[in-house]
């Protein structure tokens, strides 16, 4: 996490994808003035937030939002988002994509990927790109894997001598996606930088609406 707050203006978000992410789309729709800032994943999140919110400088912030991957379940992510902000006596949006705006402070909670009961940046970014042709093959690469490998059930335990389909399918395909530009890039963050993904998709609209009503 930043050791000082530079903005009054703050997005907190799991880790470096998604700042190398937001850096692009903040910079695309013209947004300035924001330091977004890398807290960590549901296992960091619980201790580095209170961290930053009493930190000396965190007084200057007039508004911040809390971006985390829905992964298998939005509903219970916005749970403990909504938990966490209460526990310490912070804003608390009442859903996913709205902000609470106390007059002094605004809190706002977006859901990755914004459209879906479970998923992650991965999948938001390359549903910007569904008809890029470097996808078709990631599709049948998948799918090859799926009919070649075991699937691990929830709860199942790895067997020795079996080979398994990736534990995250979102990672596994955009992993794919980048191993066929003809520039490879290793992360989504970076490929938003890039130009891999169009900025510009309609799949965007909810999480840019989020943001000019946040800042």
């Amino acid at each position: 996490m930043a050791k000082t707050i530079d903005e009054e203006q703050l997005l907190l978000v799991e880790g470096r994808d998604e700042v190398n992410f937001f850096d692009a789309l903040l910079k695309h729709i013209k947004i300035q003035d924001i330091q977004v800032i890398e807290v960590g994943g549901k296992d960091k999140f619980k201790n580095e937030f209170p961290a930053l919110l009493y930190a000396s400088d965190f007084s200057k912030v007039k508004s911040y939002a809390i971006v985390r991957d829905a992964d298998t379940n939005a509903g219970a992510t916005l749970a403990s988002i909504q938990k966490l902000l209460k526990d310490y006596n912070q804003p608390v949006p009442n859903q996913h994509g709205a902000v609470e705006d106390t007059g002094n402070l605004k809190v706002g909670i977006f859901i990755m990927p914004g459209n879906a009961e479970e998923g992650m940046l991965e999948d938001l970014c390359l549903e910007t790109i569904q008809n890029h042709p470097v996808l078709n093959c990631t599709e049948k690469y998948l799918s090859c894997l799926e009919t070649n490998l075991d699937i691990l059930e929830n709860g199942e335990l790895k067997q020795a001598g079996k080979h398994y389909f990736p534990k995250n399918r979102a990672k596994a395909r955009m992993h794919s996606f980048l191993a066929g530009m003809y520039e490879y890039v290793p992360r989504a963050g970076l490929a938003a930088k890039k130009g891999y993904f169009d900025l510009d998709a309609d799949i965007l609209s909810d999480l840019k609406q989020f943001l000019l009503r946040l800042f």
